[in-house]
């Protein structure tokens, strides 16, 4: 199956490097967010949100500190795999040739650092929605609702770059 791929190495540009730094950033801004925030957060908090973003399960305050992990975990996991794993041992849903591998490996990868770049942010929302009900702060909108939106854009936008790897000539 791999072997008949294209062995073509595609380097990270100097967009995608940055691209994967902010990633980064965005990780670390949660976790100062958590830190600014902890220590005033009472011993129960919002723990989850439905589709809504209304409140339907509370824990302890330690449990804020589980989304930023998570998140950074997830985000090294996928930045290690965009770094180390060569384009040629992914599957694709277009027959890879010499002729338009480069570009369906470069659009395979940039697809893997958007959706990266997605992951940091996606529990940004859920963070700042459960320091805001922990204080009792009614904005008039939930603001973890915008974690659904990023979840559909998680899930459609790889649909988006098959679609467009089907365009490239064979």
């Amino acid at each position: 199956m791999f072997a008949d791929s294209p062995k073509i190495d595609i380097k990270l540009t100097k967009n995608q490097q940055r691209q994967i730094a902010i990633g980064w950033i965005i990780i670390a801004l949660n976790f100062i967010v958590v830190g600014i925030f902890y220590a005033d957060l009472p011993d129960s908090i919002p723990a989850h949100f439905n589709y809504k973003g209304d409140v339907d399960g509370y824990g302890n305050k330690d449990s804020i500190l589980t989304l930023p992990i998570l998140m950074g975990l997830t985000y090294a996991l996928l930045a290690f795999i965009i770094k180390k794993v060569k384009p040629w041992y992914m599957n694709y849903p277009v027959k890879i040739t010499e002729k338009n591998a480069p570009e369906v490996y470069k659009m395979s990868l940039q697809t893997l650092i958007y959706m990266n770049l997605l992951i940091s942010i996606i529990a940004t929302p859920t963070i700042v929605e459960t320091i805001l009900q922990a204080h009792k702060i009614d904005l008039g909108f939930k603001i973890s609702s915008l974690s659904i939106i990023i979840v559909a854009v998680v899930t459609l936008l790889p649909l988006y770059f098959i679609f467009k790897m089907f365009k490239i000539p064979k």
